[in-house]
């Protein structure tokens, strides 16, 4: 019951604008108390002057004083509910009242100098008590004794920086002579002010891993978006396929069927020309049954004369259809026989025998027989050279990261159905065995080309140095006259290409790729400035070093020397790549190459007033060489395995 009105009486000293204790309690004229604050707020933000719960009006704003009284009361009723609380007994884990006997009271702050607890009865001292005000009060604690020296019985106010521990003013007379120590306020706002640097780093790291865990999810989101697309235009496309093996299904069965209605006419045509001779048998039948019941034997043998063909036609057309023409009048003999012989045959003088077709199967049938076969046949090898294909497909894409697929027309023409299927595909493995199945090609020396005291061999795949006289010029003969260089004779202008070359019969070696035009009479290595892509090696006794740019100030640091080097360029992308193949790494790659120039505008114009397109697709050319001309360096351009 006291506790309900203690309840009502907490209510009765809250403002019934903020719900919360009254601070600055004025009283309105017709007696209710507000915050000064919150009623002179209401009134601003309201048209009308009125007390929010009697809802009395105000002709005019009234002059509101603090009610002084009433404020007194509110902070006594306060101060009783504070020092209510902080007679609450302490709980299990919370600190207690050291001076409280049995039931002890919660403290509320803890001695540092007294080393104890107190409630906040017994903090009243140290309050009040001049003396008292001076020691340290904090939070209360537990376990005060570990805020004491063991060893000493004293309070740590010190910190060692050296031994990096809390000490006491004893322990620097003792283990920690000589050791710089600080207050522990002193070290406290150190450690705290570095704590702080420690969580503004880490706060800077949480920062941008939110940002990049937000980049993440929007890039996932991207990629699923794009997924969803592609995966939609994929569908597209074998839809469309399936389409196309529809509409050639439904060719080929109107094929068949074209073929079905000309084999049924044909044997129709057949069935009518054996219904009349039938017919016609039937009658001729019917005749002799006629003549067979007279009995007049003249009548009979002049009528029954007419039903039978002569025996000189029938023998003569006999021996004209089974045998060669024979010579009556000079060999009796085989004439004899031949009669003989084809007296034996039962039907020659039989007057119908020769009208008889002979039995043939239904050509439909086996029409159909072999068009099944063909169907079979063909879709097999179909089917082979697509699981092929979509065996390649999956994995150039599940190593989305390297090469893709690469169209080669040309190649691909000249593959027939027969190879695909006979092929034996192996998956790759990495991303250079994706490269050397995608995108090999067939790369030669153009001899024509050659710094004159290089050799090129009879099959074009083998360059090397020499030490006798350089050949003479040619007519029309462009080619290095100053470095010991060498291009490829074939020149690309779009896709991807890939060719290796061994190089560990070199002491140094040059290799890359050139675009053109190509200056003959350079002194120096050609670089990207210049058109030139280009990664050289020397190994000799001075130096043993790999470098990129044609220049020896970017040298690369490599764990082995390379036996083959591979050479991946990917012009769409402007990438030239530089592979150790048998460690399968990669060695160097150029990126952001200019392969594609804006020609002038005027030269643009000309060509276009001329009617010819004036392409930008420059052509790359392999280029071969060496640095120090040692004339036992030899270069092999070596299949792609």
């Amino acid at each position: 019951m006291a506790a309900a009105s203690s309840l009502l009486y907490e209510e009765q000293l809250l403002c019934s604008i903020c719900l919360d204790a009254f601070n600055e309690p004025v009283t309105t004229p017709c007696g209710h108390n507000y915050c000064k604050s919150c009623i002179t707020g209401y009134w601003a933000s309201s048209n009308q002057i009125q007390c929010p719960l009697c809802k009395k009006k105000f002709r005019k704003r009234p002059q509101l004083q603090v009610n002084t009284e009433f404020r007194d009361m509110v902070e006594h009723f306060n101060n009783m509910k504070v020092r209510g609380e902080d007679d609450i007994h302490a709980k299990p884990g919370e600190v207690p009242c050291d001076i409280c006997l049995e039931p002890k009271r919660k403290a509320q702050k803890t001695c540092l100098v007294c080393l104890a607890s107190y409630c906040q009865t017994h903090l009243e001292p140290h309050q009040r008590v001049t003396t008292l005000k001076k020691h340290q009060l904090i939070d209360p604690v537990s376990n005060l004794e570990d805020r004491v020296c063991k060893k000493h019985d004293k309070m740590f106010e010190l910190f060692c920086q050296e031994d990096q521990m809390c000490v006491c003013f004893m322990c620097l007379k003792d283990d920690h002579v000589m050791h710089e120590a600080v207050p522990l306020e002193y070290a406290f706002r150190e450690r705290k002010a570095q704590v702080d640097d420690v969580m503004s780093g880490i706060r800077v790291m949480e920062n941008a891993k939110s940002r990049s865990i937000n980049e993440l999810k929007d890039s996932v989101e991207k990629s699923k978006t794009r997924s969803e697309k592609e995966i939609a235009d994929v569908a597209e496309v074998f839809i469309a396929q399936l389409v196309s093996l529809q509409k050639s299904q439904a060719k080929l069965i109107e094929v068949i069927q074209e073929k079905q209605k000309a084999a049924q006419k044909k044997a129709k045509d057949c069935v009518t020309q054996l219904e009349q001779e039938i017919a016609e048998m039937k009658r001729r039948r019917s005749e002799m049954e006629k003549h067979l019941q007279t009995e007049d034997h003249l009548r009979f043998l002049q009528s029954c004369s007419s039903l039978f063909i002569p025996a000189h036609t029938v023998v003569f057309d006999a021996l004209t259809q089974y045998t060669k023409p024979i010579d009556l009048s000079e060999d009796y003999l085989l004439f004899l026989s031949t009669w003989l012989s084809l007296s034996h045959n039962e039907g020659i003088f039989d007057p119908l025998s020769h009208s008889i077709p002979p039995f043939t199967p239904d050509l439909s049938d086996m029409n159909q027989q072999s068009y099944v076969g063909m169907v079979k046949k063909a879709v097999a090898q179909m089917e082979k050279m697509l699981s092929n294909e979509m065996e390649m497909l999956i994995h150039e894409v599940r190593l989305s990261d390297g090469c893709e697929a690469t169209e080669q027309p040309d190649a691909a023409e000249e593959r027939t159905t027969d190879e695909f299927v006979k092929e034996v595909w192996t998956p790759p493995q990495d991303k250079l065995m994706m490269i050397q199945q995608c995108n090999a090609v067939d790369v030669t020396l153009d001899s024509c080309t050659a710094y004159s005291k290089l050799v090129v061999s009879e099959d074009e795949k083998q360059l090397r140095s020499h030490y006798g006289p350089p050949s003479a010029p040619t007519l029309f003969r462009r080619r290095f006259e100053h470095l010991s260089l060498v291009l490829g004779k074939e020149g690309f202008s779009s896709g991807r290409f890939y060719y290796e070359v061994r190089v560990s019969r070199s002491q140094d070696w040059l290799l890359g790729v050139m675009k053109e035009p190509i200056n003959w009479d350079r002194f120096y290595f050609p670089t990207p400035e210049d058109g030139g892509w280009t990664l050289g090696a020397v190994y000799n006794e001075f130096r043993e070093e790999c470098f990129v740019n044609s220049s020896c100030s970017a040298r690369l640091y490599l764990k082995q020397r390379p036996q083959t080097v591979g050479v991946s360029v990917d012009y769409e992308k402007g990438e030239v790549s530089f592979y150790d193949v048998e460690a399968r790494a990669l060695i160097y790659s150029y990126t952001g190459c200019d392969f594609i120039e804006t020609p002038p505008a005027l030269k643009a114009f000309l060509y276009s007033m001329a009617g010819t397109s004036l392409s930008g697709r420059q052509k790359l050319y392999p280029i071969f060489g060496f640095i120090e001309r040692d004339p036992d360096n030899i270069l092999e351009i070596t299949p792609v395995a």
